[in-house]
């Protein structure tokens, strides 16, 4: 039978292999992902008072759609080599990207593959309670103090977003009566008189490989997978965002042409509260390696950034006055500029 020249020339391959990613990723993000258009579509949260564009607040799923963890089950190193052996699929491979926190002596792993599953974990760290969040979509870490005027705080995923970024809500108040927080900084811009809620409170934290956490912290626990999440712990619906310049929702600024890509990473760190955002390939280009460290003084202090930027990593350690450094936080650049607005990245050799 005569194979038609169309098969015959393997041009085809490359668009069918296209279509089959995206129907394969539409199968697997739909369970995350119900969108709505247009802010007024707040469901039982309180958006009339919002202090920024509604029509950039987006409806992305319903309130919890995604699990957020209270007070979670920890293991340790060793338990994750043994799950690493014995079970299918692996729970930590060393260039797995994990947030880490120490408090107090108190170290913490919880790894980006399961937080893109949960998005917050309520937790109590060296005594202190503290929120960690990630948002896949801006590919940004915060971790926040829960204590708001004196009162603790549980935050859960409320379903909304805000320029491609996480609004997180207080569950034990619950809606219409709880502020929206945005995830990326910790700001309230709806719920009752959001004008004068007050911000969640930013802590330290790390973005880096569970090699190099466990390195430099052999006795820490790790967030333990949820044993009824097994399947979807495997997938990664975020794969072929990570790997494009695209967003899925709308944003508004977007940072202007030119310079840095919209997903370039970001380490954004407070000194004495005010905000430095560093691009990591900025890092990169003043120590001539895509993985390395660069000494730079920011705001009048002494910093040495270690960073790898293929895996998107990066660690901050002061060199000097280490109260000074309040909060160090992660995020692409459209999220930064979208949400931050004139707020600048730093790039190191420059001026």
């Amino acid at each position: 039978m005569k194979v038609p020249a169309i098969i015959r020339s393997g041009w085809w391959v490359a668009p069918a292999a296209a279509v089959v990613t995206l129907i394969v990723g539409a199968v697997l993000v739909a369970p995350l992902f119900d969108q709505a258009s247009g802010g007024a579509r707040g469901a039982d949260f309180d958006l009339a008072d919002a202090t920024v564009p509604r029509q950039y607040i987006v409806r992305a799923m319903n309130r919890d759609g995604v699990r957020a963890l209270v007070t979670p089950a920890m293991t340790d190193a060793t338990e994750v080599d043994r799950f690493n052996r014995e079970e299918r699929g692996k729970m930590l491979v060393p260039d797995d990207r994990v947030i880490g926190v120490e408090i107090s002596g108190d170290a913490r792993a919880y790894p980006l593959r399961l937080m893109r599953w949960h998005e917050v974990v309520n937790d109590v760290v060296g005594g202190e309670s503290i929120a960690v969040t990630y948002c896949p979509l801006s590919d940004s870490v915060s971790v926040f103090s829960r204590e708001v005027d004196g009162v603790e705080v549980e935050l859960g995923v409320s379903g909304l977003l805000y320029n491609s970024n996480t609004l997180l809500y207080d569950r034990r108040s619950g809606p219409p009566d709880t502020p929206l927080w945005i995830q990326l900084d910790g700001r309230p811009v709806a719920g009752p008189a959001p004008d004068i809620q007050p911000r969640l409170a930013l802590r330290r934290t790390i973005l880096t490989t569970w090699a190099d956490w466990r390195a430099d912290h052999p006795d820490t626990a790790v967030l333990a997978p949820s044993p009824d999440m097994k399947t979807l712990y495997k997938r990664d619906p975020y794969h072929s965002y990570f790997g494009s310049d695209i967003l899925r929702f709308p944003v508004d600024p977007l940072p202007p042409a030119g310079g840095l890509l919209l997903k370039d990473r970001l380490v954004i760190v407070t000194i004495d509260g005010e905000d430095t955002a560093i691009a990591l390939p900025a890092l990169a280009a003043a120590a001539g390696t895509r993985s390395g460290s660069l000494d730079l003084t920011v705001q009048g202090m002494a910093l040495r950034i270690g960073f790898d930027v293929d895996l998107g990593v990066a660690t901050v350690e002061p060199l000097d006055e280490p109260n000074r450094l309040t909060a160090i936080r992660y995020a692409y650049w459209f999220a930064w500029f979208s949400i931050e607005g004139t707020t600048p990245v730093m790039i190191p050799g420059a001026g």
